[in-house]
């Protein structure tokens, strides 16, 4: 259960707190079938991620499979696109947490954007900027104790979108929702790339399989029923959401959720108030939860890239009182607070986006390689099925859903994989090995067998 509350508090956060206004105007009330086909593509991977995390539970993730599978050469692309991409999730889980400070703020006090030399900071950067120190700050301290706040976040979460969508499928009405693609159908796929973000969250599961138990039943049950779960909620959410108003009411809104249940408490209660703090409430937490959950990931990325040498290690530096990885948490929000200053939440969101389906599609390529190679020490205690369809299915789909990206965060992405390979040339190859499963199957006699337990597998926790 703990396992699958990592996953769904992760993915339950900005995305669907502060994306539904942005997406809405993008493809209508067809959006919700942009959430359907991104909860499909992230399933695919989910599936894969089950089978890898089975074989080999160390910290480090998606990059931890890749670099074993494929190599320091596509690890280096894999970990510093995971790392700056949680970190550009961050920036937006930040500026969503930032927007909903406003909402309330504007209930007393009137607040203006600041500028700060060639750029206009507007309030939900400001408050990002407020709420990014914060979790940076939390992290920097300690680690310890997230999973049974990680547990009561996420039930206060369902609780309270449970009960908008109660009164939201009373309030809808249908012809609200038509025409259901008013842009048209191609506009599905753009809307899909646009919310991608929201599904983040999942691999997440892939870093206590090692603390699950049976996880060969479990872990699959997870990282499945967190997908599935929150595919369901983000459909239905847009469903109520259009039902209620028409996509031109919430256009560039960044707090829709909270304006439509001001709505809906107005129409059941005759208090919009009441229904506009709930939600707000609830932004708040699944915003903080996200960024507090990335921040540490982003961290553990860190460290895991300096322990196989694909990193500086002075980045692995344990703090001597708070027994965190204080510099790799230092770095990474220096990153953040940098993306919250200089983007917008479609950009960070799109970024963050496509940094992750690069790295989801290596994944998916990392397992078949696995498998292919009949690796000496690759025993998962899951196997996906339909195999090799399943991990096909997701390469091909996470790399396809690129394709419909701006040309921007495209290129955003073909910079990373040459900053990858940059970095993989200038600093990783003189000085580690490939020892990889792709490495030893190519050249079995001149590779080192490595051993299939090691140690110092994670930065230590606060006790």
């Amino acid at each position: 259960m703990e396992a699958l509350m990592i996953g769904v508090g992760t993915m339950i956060g900005a995305g669907i707190f502060v994306l539904p206004g942005s997406a809405a105007n993008i493809a209508g009330p067809a959006v919700a079938l942009s959430f359907v086909i991104g909860g499909v593509i992230a399933l695919f991977t989910a599936l894969s991620a089950s089978e890898l995390a089975t074989a080999m539970p160390r910290a480090g993730g998606s990059y931890h499979f890749i670099n074993k599978s494929l190599g320091p050469l596509a690890g280096s692309i894999a970990g510093l696109g995971n790392w700056l991409g949680l970190a550009f999730a961050t920036a937006f889980y930040v500026i969503g947490f930032g927007s909903y400070i406003g909402l309330l703020l504007e209930a007393v006090v009137s607040v203006r954007p600041v500028q700060l030399g060639f750029f206009t900071l507007s309030v939900a950067q400001i408050g990002g900027l407020i709420g990014g120190l914060l979790f940076i700050a939390v992290n920097y301290v300690s680690t310890k104790g997230t999973g049974k706040m990680q547990n009561v976040i996420v039930t206060g979460l369902l609780g309270i979108l449970v009960i908008f969508i109660l009164l939201g499928m009373i309030e809808a009405d249908v012809s609200t929702l038509l025409p259901f693609a008013p842009e048209g159908w191609d506009a599905v796929l753009p809307g899909t790339a646009l919310i991608f973000v929201s599904y983040l969250g999942f691999v997440k599961i892939t870093t206590v399989a090692g603390e699950i138990k049976e996880p060969s039943k479990n872990l699959p049950r997870a990282l499945i029923g967190s997908v599935l779960l929150v595919t369901v909620l983000y459909a239905v959410v847009m469903v109520v959401i259009l039902g209620v108003v028409d996509r031109g009411d919430i256009a560039g809104s960044e707090t829709a959720v909270a304006d439509v249940a001001g709505i809906l408490f107005q129409s059941f209660f005759g208090v919009a108030g009441v229904g506009i703090v709930l939600l707000t409430f609830a932004g708040l937490l699944a915003t903080a939860s996200s960024a507090n959950a990335s921040i540490l990931s982003a961290s553990r990325i860190n460290y895991a890239m300096g322990r196989d040498g694909l990193f500086f290690s002075y980045f692995n530096g344990i703090h001597p009182r708070f027994n965190t990885p204080h510099r790799a948490i230092a770095l990474t929000g220096g990153f953040i607070l940098f993306f919250v200053v200089v983007g917008d939440v479609a950009t960070l969101a799109k970024a963050a986006s496509v940094l992750h389906l690069i790295v989801y599609g290596l994944l998916n390529i990392a397992l078949i390689v696995f498998r292919e190679t009949k690796h000496v020490h690759y025993h998962p205690t899951y196997t996906v099925p339909l195999y090799p369809w399943v991990p096909i299915a997701g390469a091909l789909s996470s790399f396809g859903l690129i394709a419909f990206m701006e040309w921007t965060e495209i290129l955003l992405g073909l910079a990373f994989v040459l900053i990858g390979v940059g970095w993989y040339v200038g600093y990783v190859r003189s000085r580690v090995g490939d020892r990889s499963a792709l490495a030893q199957y190519r050249n079995p006699t001149s590779v080192e067998v490595e051993a299939s337990t090691e140690t110092k597998d994670a930065p230590p926790e606060n006790s």
